[in-house]
C-alpha cells in the first residue's frame, strides 16, 4: 500500500482547515457585529446618553479591531506567510483605540502620556510604510528615490 506524498497530504489538510477557519471567522464577525448593534438599541432607550454613547463607541472600535485582526488571518491563508504590514494594521487600529478610549475617558491625561502614545503610533506608521514600499515581492528602484 502507498502512502500519498506527505507535501499533497499537508496541502490538501490545510486548505480544509484553513476553509473551517473562514467559516468560524465569518461567523464570530456577525456575533461581533450584533453587540455594537444591540448597544445601539441602549443609547435609545437609556436615559444616560453619556454612558451608553461611550460603550457604543467603545464597542464599534474593539470590532474594528477585530476586523483588522481577522483581516491579517486571511491575508496569511492567502500568502501562506505573514506580512509585516498586515501585523502592524491591528496594532495601529487597536492603539488608536485605547487612545481614544483614554481621551474619551480621562481628558486631563498628562502630556508625557500623549507622547508617548504618539511617538508609538508614529513610529508603527514609519515601520508599516517601510514594510509595504521595500516589500520582498518587489523591486525597489534605487536611482528613482
Amino acid at each position: 500500500m502507498k502512502f500519498p506524498e506527505t507535501h499533497f497530504l499537508f496541502q490538501t489538510s490545510l486548505r480544509y482547515i484553513l476553509n473551517v477557519l473562514m467559516i468560524f471567522i465569518i461567523l464570530i464577525l456577525g456575533v461581533g457585529l450584533a453587540k455594537p448593534i444591540y448597544s445601539l438599541r441602549e443609547v435609545l432607550v437609556d436615559i444616560s446618553i453619556g454612558h451608553s454613547f461611550h460603550k457604543v463607541v467603545t464597542d464599534i472600535l474593539s470590532f474594528l479591531v477585530v476586523i483588522e485582526l481577522f483581516r491579517s488571518f486571511v491575508d496569511f491563508f492567502g500568502a501562506h506567510r505573514f506580512r509585516l504590514h498586515a501585523v502592524i494594521d491591528p496594532a495601529l487600529v487597536l492603539l488608536m483605540r485605547e487612545l481614544i478610549d483614554i481621551l474619551y475617558n480621562n481628558p486631563s491625561i498628562h502630556l508625557k502620556e500623549l507622547v508617548a502614545l504618539g511617538f508609538v503610533v508614529l513610529s508603527l506608521g514609519l515601520v508599516r510604510t517601510l514594510a509595504v514600499r521595500y516589500s520582498p515581492g518587489q523591486s525597489v528602484d534605487v536611482e528613482g528615490m
